[in-house]
């Protein structure tokens, strides 16, 4: 069930509203079934694997926590993570694994997100930051949350166990359909409508005549408004059931710098290679000074590009932005001192570097979107091809589909706006301000919105379109 059938929010009503009216001590057992149940829908057999995982994981944890001895507990945890990374690695090499097998491999859905799960729960144990989970259902609930399992966010057990045995009140319900709302809205009207000039310019890069520069500036609006809108959806279902999710963005084109930016884009990847990849190694290698410094950020950024599937131009997305944390480390403090003594520059940056940082961004997303090395070279050799150069393919998509475009650009407007008021909680300040029957009539309009909205939108042919992320 794809977030934007009819299907899945018909799933994920009956589900909150059983929720609501389950006893405290069946709601593990409940989410546990429901996340199973809409898996299955996707696989059965890949189900049959995610079960087997998750107790392999709940197993070793719990093993982990009973011994005593050092040895036999980093021979535990040795074998539990191998096993998780062999995992993940044969099912990320599925394309080359299926060549070989002269058979297409099926990739389970959403594995890499629980085997990170699993991995950062395994660990966590291991480092006695969290006791390991006694109770099956809760850790099942955990692993196999079905707002999380598409594209996150990466849920840490420490987060998510203490609240699945509290319901989530009328108002958390609310304010979940409203996330929803919003994650359906970028999706279709911002995503979906700015996907028909990205797809148009990245499969005619050869083309005479096509303004290649419009492609680079439309895909990171693009990918943002597909992912952030999986995520307000995975969010707000969340909040329909009584958790309270991690965000995974906050403002990343007004990031100041490439370090601000990926502490802002795909935040609980970020973190969690953070934690689990980049400080261990930088810990490890800080005797070699800023040369161990470059090569923790190249070798955390480079498994950010290849997290995303084994291929060359996201190795190279990762080593680019390598590049730039590294520039931007390393000149962090004569940059410091430059702002201290020339307030005016200073000032002048902070206007200047979200700008700077999104022309960066779009550059790299050059390598992550095309299809080959080649591709992006070749875009980026030639940005200036096709400005003012008459184009007949281009104008009969102008013809037919630039209104589409431009409304996805007036709709990535508003979807920013509604973003800049949640994160600042102008929403909820208003809401809580007015009396009961004000705040029921918010309900009351919630409600017929989000039946308007679903009937309106999600029988529309773009909703066809899956979500970018869905595929890693």
């Amino acid at each position: 069930m794809d977030f934007t059938t009819i299907n899945f929010l018909a799933f994920l009503i009956a589900v909150t509203i059983v929720c609501r009216v389950c006893p405290a001590r069946f709601r593990a057992a409940l989410i546990a079934l429901a996340s199973y149940t809409y898996y299955c829908t996707w696989s059965p057999k890949a189900a049959l694997l995610l079960l087997a995982v998750t107790v392999a994981a709940f197993l070793a944890a719990r093993g982990i926590d009973a011994i005593k001895r050092d040895l036999g507990r980093r021979g535990m945890a040795l074998a539990a993570l191998s096993g998780l990374l062999a995992l993940l690695g044969v099912f990320k090499l599925a394309p080359f694994l299926g060549s070989l097998l002269k058979g297409p491999l099926l990739v389970p859905l959403g594995i890499s997100y629980y085997t990170f799960k699993l991995i950062s729960y395994v660990l966590d144990v291991y480092w006695q930051k969290v006791p390991a989970e006694k109770a099956f259902f809760p850790f099942a609930a955990y692993v196999a949350f079905f707002p999380q399992i598409v594209a996150g966010p990466i849920q840490r057990s420490d987060s998510f166990l203490p609240q699945i045995g509290k319901p989530a009140s009328w108002g958390n319900v609310v304010w979940g359909v409203q996330r929803v709302l919003l994650g359906l809205f970028k999706k279709f009207l911002v995503a979906d409508n700015l996907s028909i000039l990205v797809n148009f310019v990245y499969s005619h890069v050869h083309a005479s005549g096509t303004p290649l520069v419009l492609g680079m500036y439309a895909y990171p609006l693009q990918i943002y408004a597909d992912f952030s809108g999986l995520t307000d959806i995975a969010i707000g279902a969340a909040w329909m059931l009584g958790i309270e999710s991690p965000e995974n963005f906050n403002a990343p084109f007004s990031a100041p710098n490439p370090s601000e930016f990926w502490r802002r884009w795909h935040i609980t990847l970020t973190t969690l290679l953070t934690d689990y990849v980049f400080t261990p190694m930088r810990m490890a290698v800080r005797n070699l000074g800023n040369a161990g410094l470059v090569l923790s950020l190249f070798v955390t950024m480079v498994l950010i590009g290849l997290w995303h599937g084994f291929r060359w131009t996201y190795a190279i997305f990762g080593m680019v932005h390598a590049v730039y944390l590294a520039v931007d480390a390393l000149t962090s403090r004569l940059r410091t001192r430059y702002y201290k003594a020339n307030p005016t520059a200073g000032l002048l940056t902070n206007w200047l570097g979200p700008v700077i940082t999104f022309h960066l961004v779009a550059l790299a997303f050059v390598f992550f979107r095309g299809e080959t090395v080649q591709d992006a070279l070749y875009i980026l050799r030639h940005l200036g091809m096709g400005i003012g150069t008459p184009s007949a393919d281009f104008s009969k998509l102008k013809q037919t589909e630039g209104r589409a475009i431009m409304f996805g650009l007036g709709a990535y407007v508003v979807t920013e706006i509604a973003d800049y008021l949640r994160r600042h909680g102008r929403q909820g300040q208003f809401v809580s301000a007015l009396p009961p029957w004000g705040r029921w009539a918010v309900y009351y309009c919630t409600t017929v919105i989000a039946v308007v909205y679903i009937l309106l939108m999600v029988g529309t042919p773009v909703n066809r379109i899956t979500f970018v992320y869905a595929m890693f």
